[in-house]
Parts: C-alpha cells; sequence; structure tokens
C-alpha cells in the first residue's frame, strides 16, 4: 500500500464514525392515520355548533376527492379561540375523526355536535393550564388539532371509549365537565377528572 492509499484509507478510518454521528437523522413523516383505516364516504357532512354562542355551521366539507376550503374556514372560524377571536387552521384529518365517529355510532351526519373547545391561542391555553389540572402544557388545540365536544344523544363516556378503539389519535372523556376530547395526535388516553 502505498503511502497516500494508506493515509486516505486511516482517515476513512478516523473520519466514518464522526461522520456517522453529525447525520441528522431523517423527519418523521407527518403523523395521521393509520392507512388500513376503512376508507370514509366519498361525501363527508358535519353539523357542529358552539355551545356557548349558539353559533351553527353546516357543511359539506369534503367531496369530489377533496377537502373544501370555504367549508374548512367555516369550520375554523367556528371553532376559533372565543377569548381573542383568533382562528387557526383546524386540521382536517380531525374532522374526518369526529364524522368517522358519528358513523360508528349509526347517527346521521346531521347531528348536531356542540363544540366546547377547538383552537386555542398559546396565552389562552397558558391561562387554562394555570387554572385547570385537566389542561396540556403542549395541548393539541394549540395546532387545530383537538376538539372537545358533546353529542347530546350519546353518553360522552361511551363516545370516548368508541373514539379510543379507532386508532386515529388520543381521546379521553372529562367527567369533571361531561365533554369528550378528540385530538389527531398519537393514539393514546389518559386519566381524567
Amino acid at each position: 500500500m502505498n503511502p497516500t492509499s494508506r493515509r486516505a484509507f486511516l482517515a476513512a478510518l478516523i473520519l466514518a464514525p464522526l461522520a456517522a454521528c453529525s447525520t441528522r437523522p431523517t423527519a418523521p413523516e407527518e403523523e395521521g392515520p393509520p392507512p388500513d383505516l376503512p376508507p370514509l364516504p366519498a361525501v363527508r357532512r358535519i353539523v357542529l355548533t358552539h355551545l356557548k354562542s349558539g353559533e351553527m355551521v353546516d357543511v359539506i366539507y369534503f367531496y369530489n376527492n377533496a377537502y373544501d376550503p370555504k367549508a374548512m374556514r367555516r369550520i375554523d372560524h367556528l371553532l376559533r379561540d372565543r377569548r381573542t377571536g383568533q382562528a387557526g387552521r383546524i386540521d382536517p384529518l380531525l374532522m374526518d375523526f369526529l364524522f368517522d365517529l358519528l358513523q360508528r355510532t349509526g347517527l346521521p351526519p346531521t347531528t348536531v355536535v356542540q363544540v366546547t373547545d377547538g383552537f386555542r391561542s398559546p396565552g389562552t391555553n397558558e391561562d387554562l393550564v394555570r387554572d385547570n389540572p385537566n389542561a396540556a402544557r403542549e395541548s393539541y388545540h394549540l395546532q387545530g388539532r383537538a376538539l372537545d365536544f358533546k353529542v347530546p344523544l350519546l353518553p360522552g363516556a361511551a363516545l370516548a371509549e368508541i373514539a379510543k378503539t379507532m386508532q386515529r389519535g388520543g381521546a379521553a372523556f372529562y367527567p369533571s365537565t361531561g365533554h369528550t376530547h378528540i385530538d389527531t395526535g398519537p393514539n393514546r388516553t389518559w386519566k381524567t377528572r
């Protein structure tokens, strides 16, 4: 082995482990529903009302193989932070989770879902965390990926149990307020009050 190739060989031996240490891991793929979920209908309708204000949205939010931007903006507005008025972009997969949940209970798409909380601004979430032991510091509400709601026709605990089996994200029932929470984060549940 000549001196040049010997130096190159030694350099490769020394630098290979260092190169491996500096390699950035690939970014995780976008979180979303697992590919083995049953397909949803080609047309999806949702009816939401804000429990305190009485505002209502009745929209077909998905058709022609796409989410309707106008319908999603109406959903964004209804699910805005009620303290600040700030609207966030609501994850369309959250609407699919809710739609699928209602479908699995046998309720029609015209069933009115009473929303208690949707998008939260950072300030609102900080205040909730300070005052409410149930509120999460890194809440999916901050990303428009969580919904707290009631469906008068069904007990909230039953809704949460069905949601937990769906493998679409997080789900829990809060007995102190009677609302069900769903989100498009990892599949999980937690203790509530």
